[in-house]
């Protein structure tokens, strides 16, 4: 009997089922990806807010130091002059002898303030150097060191001296980044100016005139904050009823709103635009030098715009050129940009900008020109800035009120 032999086949996959399965795997794979790609975006944006935040807190602690040093009387009139002065004017940035029309303004610091030891001991040897020096240019090394030591001995510390604070355009690319610069001074102290002139730069009604010019400030002066986008003070006087969030620029002096300029002595250097602004509360030259009519104020508001580290992906990027007059601006890629849909600030380059809102990629009823700042032409590519915005209050405790009507 023959008995039938079943027929082999091979066994294995078709090839629908290879590709169902390829399908299958390639999605698992897409997914895994994205997972990855989403926690790795994740923890850098963590890393730099981490990062952004650490530095804001860094620049709100040394503004709050330095200004919580600044030196006033409560009464005016235990003293025969005014030394406590506090001047704050807008002037453009940079301080150049010839200034663009309608050119960038800053704020420009001058207060008497206090010194602790340490930054007042290099400032007082460095003026003891040069009286030695103007007396005996031929001094060697060993010699003048003997000189300083033994002159030590007959000028105590006094505990107080000069701020000079503004901010200036870091060096970089679009020109959007601020440094803040200080320089402090030990009192009546003369600066070289050139031509062997010597001036006293806190009896300068105005610095960038050549009686202080720009230069001459920025070597007197060192950055103590980097990589910032804005800096502005307000200043709460007796007339003051609310902080409120209007810049310290678009300020009216002598309103219900805080100060955005300042001039303790009222003696008539602030009367103008090319002066720095007019303060309402100015007497005139006749105040100069009177301190029984000064006026401090009761606390300094300070909003500082803090940029992401230069290093860092930009925020945003301009899609295409944006001129002078355009009140939208489109962005590469608006998804990824961190400012508020419902409106906010940004920097392109030197110029602040304000919008309404934000629509998919384009930011939409722009305002040109804001925070003191020139509407410009901006080029494709230009990165657009949103920064970390700081804001504190510094309150002065030797406040002091027109008590004279």
């Amino acid at each position: 009997m023959n008995a039938t032999m079943p027929q082999r086949r091979d066994l294995g996959f078709t090839l629908i089922e290879l590709l169902v399965v390829m399908g299958i795997l390639s999605g698992f794979l897409v997914l895994l990806v994205q997972l990855v790609d989403t926690g790795l975006r994740l923890f850098q944006e963590g890393e730099l807010g981490q990062l952004t935040a650490d530095r804001s807190s860094r620049a709100q602690r040394l503004l709050a130091g330095e200004l919580a040093q600044l030196r006033g009387s409560g009464t005016g009139r235990d003293r025969d002059g005014v030394d406590d002065r506090l001047l704050v004017q807008w002037l453009p940035i940079g301080l150049p002898a010839q200034p663009e029309p309608g050119p960038t303004r800053v704020q420009v610091l001058r207060a008497a303030v206090h010194l602790p030891r340490d930054r007042e001991v290099p400032l007082r040897d460095v003026w003891l150097a040069a009286r030695a020096l103007a007396a005996a240019p031929g001094l060697t090394p060993s010699e003048l060191d003997a000189q300083v030591a033994a002159a030590r001995e007959h000028e105590p510390l006094r505990g107080f001296g000069n701020l000079l604070l503004l901010p200036w355009r870091q060096e970089g690319a679009d020109g959007a980044l601020l440094e803040l610069r200080a320089g402090w001074f030990l009192p009546g102290q003369l600066v070289p100016v050139g031509n062997d002139r010597l001036v006293d730069p806190f009896e300068v009604p105005v610095p960038g005139t050549p009686d202080l010019p720009g230069l001459v400030v920025h070597a007197l002066t060192t950055p103590i904050l980097t990589d910032l986008l804005h800096v502005e003070l307000l200043f709460w006087s007796q007339q003051t009823a609310a902080w409120g969030t209007a810049p310290a620029a678009d300020l009216r002096s002598g309103g219900r709103t805080p100060e955005g300029l300042w001039d303790s002595a009222r003696g008539g250097w602030l009367v103008d635009v090319a002066s720095g602004g007019a303060f309402a509360l100015d007497r005139g030259p006749a105040s100069l030098r009177d301190p029984t009519d000064d006026i401090h104020p009761h606390a300094v508001l300070v909003r500082c715009v803090v940029a992401q580290p230069p290093d860092a992906a930009p925020e945003g990027l301009l899609a295409e050129d944006l001129v002078a007059g355009d009140t939208s601006l489109l962005l590469v890629n608006g998804d990824r940009f961190p400012g508020p849909v419902d409106g906010g600030w940004v920097k392109v380059g030197p110029e602040w900008m304000r919008y309404a809102r934000r629509d998919g990629d384009v930011l939409r009823n722009l305002q040109r020109g804001q925070r003191a700042t020139k509407a410009r032409e901006h080029a494709v590519g230009t990165r657009v800035h949103h920064g970390r915005t700081v804001e504190f209050v510094v309150p002065v405790p030797h406040a002091r009120d027109d008590w004279n009507g």
